[in-house]
């Protein structure tokens, strides 16, 4: 656990898909509906309550990628992609109601908040940990930055998902996604 995931692309993503995180399809689009807004939206800014260590940091990154990896998220953000014809923006809008449903049981697995606390305490943490340099002056390991890579490349839909290229959100930038983002 201690170090990144090995073996091919094809075999790590196979195995990802093996564990519990986000199974289930959620009932929305089943229904072929839009996701529901994001609930819990704060009155004033949000403040970081949450910590997690280096670790346990990379632990989390492997969680969120199992539930990003599942078929059924796959297809709801080529979906997303499709349906917004490509364009980023619009692309990055939708895709953060998406992406909540696979976050939103991995925060509160690890008893994180299921809202926009949680949201916000999540990128904190994975901010805090993946930077190029963190904030102790120290350089972000590289099996984290792999992970992290990994995680980002499943929650846009892998490089056949069309959202891709020398517009993916880089972790030393800021860019995010919106409201739980992985930056």
């Amino acid at each position: 656990r201690g170090g990144p995931a090995e073996g091919t692309a094809e075999d790590v993503a196979r195995s990802l898909m093996d564990e519990n995180a986000a199974r289930q399809r959620p009932q929305w689009a089943l229904e072929g509906e839009a996701p529901p807004p994001l609930a819990g939206a704060p009155d004033g800014p949000l403040e970081r309550t949450m910590h997690l260590t280096l670790t346990l940091s990379g632990d989390f990154i492997e969680e969120l990628a199992r539930g990003y990896s599942q078929q059924w998220f796959q297809d709801l953000v080529h979906a997303c992609a499709r349906d917004c014809h490509y364009d980023r923006s619009d692309f990055l809008r939708r895709l953060q109601h998406i992406a909540f449903e696979v976050q939103k049981p991995v925060l509160e697995n690890w008893g994180f908040e299921g809202d926009a606390q949680g949201l916000y305490d999540m990128t904190c943490i994975l901010q805090e940990h993946s930077r190029g340099r963190r904030s102790d002056g120290s350089d972000a390991p590289a099996w984290l930055k792999e992970r992290v890579e990994s995680c980002l490349t499943l929650l846009y839909g892998g490089h056949e998902g069309g959202m891709l290229g020398s517009q993916a959100p880089d972790l030393d930038t800021g860019a995010e996604v919106g409201p739980g983002a992985v930056r």
